[in-house]
């Protein structure tokens, strides 16, 4: 496989809801990769050339490594993403990683690596109107999604 550790956006554990059995991690760069190595040891490998890959969390407890470098956030949660197991989110790639992580520790983690620093999202209506005309207008995408939203 031919990936320069600097156009890794996230990596993880593939999941059966998602990706039929591909191998066991998910690399988004340039393209989506498939390997068979463990989540965490493709993460170290990149990380030891990368070190602005930062560990968070999906919904669900598993852990999803983005490049903070090149994230945006921390970014508000939509009223229909404020469910259990989600505090936070940030943008990669052009699409919405939600995560567990406060906004806080998102903001901390992307200000470290030179990212693009958010304020710190406020829980308004205009916002979470905003975030949810956003999604209904179709200009807002996610990773995930599945793992995303309540099943």
């Amino acid at each position: 496989m031919d990936l320069e550790a600097n156009q890794v956006l996230r990596i993880r554990k593939t999941d059966p809801r998602l990706d039929n059995d591909l191998g066991n991690t998910l690399i988004n760069a340039g393209q989506t990769f498939f390997v068979q190595e463990e989540s965490a040891a493709v993460a170290a490998a990149i990380k030891a050339e990368l070190p602005s890959l930062y560990r968070f969390t999906h919904r669900l407890g598993a852990p999803v490594w983005v490049n903070v470098h090149a994230a945006k956030g921390p970014m508000p949660l939509a009223p229909n993403r404020n469910v259990p197991g989600l505090s936070s989110a940030l943008d990669i790639g052009g699409k919405r990683q939600y995560v567990r992580e406060s906004p806080e520790e998102v903001r901390s983690a992307i200000a470290a690596a030179g990212g693009d620093v958010q304020p710190i999202p406020e829980e308004s209506l205009w916002v979470q109107g905003r975030e949810t005309l956003r999604e209904i207008l179709g200009s807002l995408e996610f990773w995930d999604e599945e793992l995303s939203t309540l099943e």
